[in-house]
């Protein structure tokens, strides 16, 4: 007996639905809904520095442990060293679902150098930060006075056969971060310098970004993520510095508590470095990102 074929099904319909299912899944993977607490925060003296508003994992001037080596198009490979971290002072319990305001404090040495063997130290700049992190439910912010004193190196002066100056700067800065999914976070932000040394025009800058994790399970202890951020200071005619960074963060629950990030990172624009921010490079880097600081007293769970 023969089979007759069915006229009038389409055999690419099963396909379909199966791409459909799948198209599903994966939005429902990457869109869990954000943050609901396990606990509600609790007013304390020295609390977590980092429950409030998450570090910004592609921001090249959040206070990090870190260590990067790289190089810049047609020139000699780099090196960066960055130690530093926040300490949080006390957090006042807000009343509201998953809200708190904490006062923090933190300071960082960065450094630049010659990845040879010469090694020669080209910049060190020092930050002395005092914020003030705001979160309700899946909003938080930073407001915060920063000081950042910069130096050239010892061996870059020799060589440039220059004297060093002083350089350093005062500025209110502010960050509002939005989860709106748990995969997902957007950030933007204003900064004024209030003072600076000498004295420069083009005060204000502006800065946003946007991180995915790709995996935000809270069972497991790797999370593959992608940050960009960009940072456009008025001194550099508005000229944008992009950071773009791809790696895998190890540690849980999500992105919160100790852990190391592995990490590959583009960057191109004004220099970052305080003296150097009137040229312009672009940067291939590998670098690994410590977080030392406490895990989180009421980490974040997903809702049910």
């Amino acid at each position: 007996m023969i089979a007759k074929p069915l006229y009038g099904v389409n055999p690419y319909r099963g396909f379909r639905r199966a791409g459909h299912s799948s198209l599903v899944l994966i939005g429902i993977l990457l869109s869990r809904p954000p943050f609901v607490a396990a606990e509600p925060y609790q007013s304390r003296f020295f609390p977590p520095a980092h429950e409030l508003f998450l570090p910004l994992q592609a921001d090249p001037t959040e206070l990090r442990f870190s260590f990067q080596v790289g190089a810049p198009l047609n020139q000699r490979g780099i090196a960066h060293i960055a130690i530093g971290d926040y300490m949080g002072l006390y957090r006042r319990a807000l009343p509201f679902p998953r809200s708190a305001v904490q006062l923090n404090v933190g300071g960082a040495v960065i450094t630049r150098f010659r990845a040879d063997s010469s090694h020669r130290l080209e910049a060190v700049d020092y930050y002395g930060n005092v914020p003030l992190d705001i979160a309700v439910g899946p909003v938080s912010g930073r407001f915060m006075f920063d000081h950042v004193s910069s130096h050239l190196g010892d061996d870059y002066l020799r060589e440039k056969n220059i004297r060093g100056s002083d350089n350093s700067w005062e500025a209110l800065r502010g960050i509002l971060s939005v989860h709106p999914w748990k995969a997902f976070r957007f950030y933007g932000g204003l900064s004024k310098a209030v003072r600076t040394k000498p004295a420069w025009r083009g005060r204000h800058a502006l800065q946003g970004g946007m991180e995915v994790f790709f995996n935000n399970s809270d069972i497991v202890h790797w999370h593959p993520y992608w940050a960009t951020d960009f940072q456009s200071w008025e001194r550099s005619a508005w000229n944008p510095t992009w950071t773009s960074q791809i790696g895998i963060k190890t540690g849980a629950p999500y992105s919160l508590g100790r852990g190391i990030s592995y990490f590959i990172q583009s960057m191109s624009g004004p220099r970052m470095a305080g003296q150097f921010f009137s040229g312009k490079e672009t940067i291939w880097s590998v670098g690994l990102r410590f977080q030392l600081s406490q895990a989180p007293e009421a980490p974040a769970v997903p809702a049910r």
